[in-house]
This record gives structure tokens, sequence and C-alpha cells, in this order.
């Protein structure tokens, strides 16, 4: 088969040419591996290449608007090609793609079942999860990795993903407690070497949930990372942070760990037992004290308008910023998405949202040029968007952007 697989366009993002698109890659190889001429499509939707037979997509939820766009160009002018849909959304919401004419569907992972999927008769496809090891390494020349600008401490850098879900409970995720499958370590030294051999890699990004999650697995690739002189950024859980001790961030920072990313949410305990965080704002100051005291930048993640937010509750946040000092800092309005508990259970919740226009609601997007479609019983959408614009404001300036995650 001839395919073509397109990266949806991501203009909300403050810079969408951060990120290779990693989900299509490891879709793609599978394909490659089974015989099939495949490309990688990651310019723009009116530059899509319109002699294929077969097109597959593999959207988030803030990109399903321009993966319906890309769908509706290709059929006008190739009436024949077969459109596949599966990734993040798909795999959420498959109902809603069959409805809105997708030839076929990919719930789960793609990677073995994609080519079903073009050569089936089904609209739906369904993938079990097989341990991550059994799925062959992403092949990364599909395009120039060097295209994705990204850099930590001056050099260029890239992502590995090793997991795929998280085993916690929070309200506002639709990944809400799934079960947590890793790459093993030697798997990851694998593609560790891939990167820093075969495309001159020194600095590597871990993006996913929560990388230290098993604590054996980690002290394995850290070792490696030092061995090879590679600085990295991860993201962690406050809770996991102080559970492993000062020893174990040690150990991150001589290893070449020069950042994290932390999902705080909110500085107010409410809030945090509201979305079922399971975290104590205590606990997360702790984290952040071990990690800076062994030099280690922290990003810390905020949600505004979360069910129950209030002038007390954002107050409660801003104190939390003036105590922590933090490195940077990454605030956005909340969006509901299916598959959340809150979304699914809203009745349960101190939130109320409407319908509004897919291209100015996003889960983060550029500062100042996306608005909310929520509010609680004691903040209005408007009081909502404008205390977001003003923690922007008074906190965002002093930190400078290193990396868009």
């Amino acid at each position: 088969m001839k395919i073509c697989l397109v990266r949806c366009p991501s203009p909300f993002l403050i810079d969408e040419w951060v990120f290779p698109p990693i989900g299509l890659m490891a879709v793609g190889t599978g394909l490659r591996m089974r015989g099939h001429e495949v490309m990688i499509h990651d310019e723009s939707i009116m530059s899509i290449p319109m002699d294929y037979s077969y097109y597959g997509f593999g959207p988030t939820s803030p990109e399903y608007a321009s993966a319906l766009e890309a769908m509706a160009l290709i059929r006008r002018y190739n009436q024949s090609a077969k459109i596949i849909i599966g990734g993040p959304y798909a795999t959420i919401c498959p109902d809603v793609c069959i409805n809105d004419g997708w030839d076929c569907v990919v719930w789960g992972d793609g990677e073995e079942v994609t080519e079903q999927a073009f050569m089936g008769s089904s609209k739906l496809v369904k993938a079990e999860s097989k341990p991550l090891d059994d799925y062959p390494m992403p092949d990364r020349t599909f395009f120039d990795l060097r295209k994705y600008k990204c850099h930590l401490e001056g050099q260029p850098a890239t992502t590995i993903v090793t997991s795929r879900g998280c085993p916690f409970h929070c309200a506002f995720c639709c990944k809400n407690y799934s079960h947590v499958r890793l790459l093993s370590a030697s798997r990851v030294i694998q593609e560790i070497d891939n990167l820093y051999y075969q495309h001159g890699y020194r600095a590597l990004l871990f993006p996913e949930d929560i990388f230290i999650i098993n604590r054996k697995r980690t002290e394995d690739v850290c070792t490696y990372l030092k061995e090879m002189g590679i600085v990295w950024r991860c993201l962690v859980r406050g809770d996991i942070i102080v559970k492993y001790g000062i020893d174990f961030v040690r150990m991150m920072r001589e290893s070449g760990l020069v950042e994290v990313g932390m999902g705080i949410e909110s500085g107010s305990q409410k809030i945090l037992d509201t979305i079922n965080k399971g975290e104590s704002i205590e606990v997360i100051k702790q984290a952040i004290r071990m990690l800076k005291s062994e030099g280690v930048r922290v990003k810390g993640f905020f949600i505004m308008g979360l069910p129950g937010e209030s002038y007390e509750t954002i107050n409660e946040t801003k104190k939390f910023l003036d105590e922590m000092k933090l490195d940077d800092i990454d605030t956005k309005i909340y969006q509901p998405y299916p598959g959340s508990p809150i979304w699914e259970h809203r009745q349960d919740f101190d939130i109320e949202w409407h319908d509004q226009d897919p291209s100015t609601t996003f889960y983060k997007g550029r500062p100042q040029e996306y608005y909310g479609n929520i509010k609680t019983s004691l903040l209005t959408t408007d009081q909502i968007y404008r205390a977001w614009v003003d923690m922007e404001q008074t906190y965002k300036r002093f930190f400078p952007i290193q990396c868009q995650n």
C-alpha cells in the first residue's frame, strides 16, 4: 500500500515545531516493516499530497478540528482514497469519529492493527494492549528531526516516549487510572543509543506523564545517561520525589538531569482534593525544595478554572508561587474533554461549560489568544479568563521559556 500519515497542525501552540510526532513514526514503522510505502506529511493541510491511496491521522483532542478539515480536503480531490483515524482522540471518542465519516477508527495502539484498518471493511478496529517492548523502535528517518527545534542547556534536544498510561485518578484527565506500560530499561537505552550515535543528540526529553514511576528502571537509565554525558529533562510527581528521597534526586542530577516539569495544578488544597489529585500542598512544596536544593530547575504546570475555583483559591495559588519561586510556570484555563471524570459526571462537580468554537478552546495555547468556556458557582467565564491573564502577566514574565511542553 501507498500510505500518507498526516501530522495535524497545532497552530494554538507557542511553537508547534518542537516535538516530532512520535506516535505517527511508531505507526509508520510498523507499516514499513510489513512492506508498505509510507511517508509522514508534517507540513500544512493545503500541501497534503493528493496521490496516495491511503491516509492516516492521529490527532489529540484540540487537533481534531484540523483533522476534519484535512479529511474534507482529501475527499474533495481524491474521492477513492481510504482515510482512517487513530490516536488519542479516536481512542476516547470512537463513536464521534465514525459519525463524522472516517472510513475506519483505530482504538488503542496502532503499531500492528493499522494495516488491518486500511485493508479491512470494519468501521472500528481495536488493538490489543501489548508490552511496549514488543513494538519496534520508532524509525526517526521519516523526515529531518532537526526541523523540530527544541534546546536544552543550549543543545539541540529531542524526545523519547518510554511509557503509556497513568496510574492516578485526577478528575480532569481522560487517562484517569489507566494501566501503565513501560519500556524496559534496556529498550530505553537502545533508543538513547540510536539518538546519540545515529542522530547526534546529546540532550533528551522524556515527555510522558511520570518518567520516574518505576524506581529501578529510572536508576538503570540514569546510569547510562551519566555514562553517555547526556543532559535531560522529564516530568515528575511531587509525592513520588518525596517517597524516593534526596539521594534519588541527587542521583538523577548527577546523571545529567537539569530540569523537571511537575503537574501542580493549583496552590489550593481544596482544589487538589476536589480533583482527586492525591497529593498535599505541603508534600509538593517539599518535593520542590528537594529538587531545587540539588540544583534541578522546576517548572510547574497550573490549571485555572478547575471545579470550585474562586478568588480565594486563586489567591492561594498566587501565595504558593510567591513562596516557592519556581524556575518556570505554565498556566492554562481548564478545558473539559470526554473521557475525564469531570466530563462524564459534571453534576458531581462545581463547574459548568458551554459549547464553543474549537479554534479558541484548547488545553493549552498561545498566551491571551485562546479563551475558556467554563465557569464555577463563584466565578464567571470572563472572571476566570481575566484571572488567568493576570497570572500570566504577574508570574510568567519572570520565567524564560526553555521548551514548550
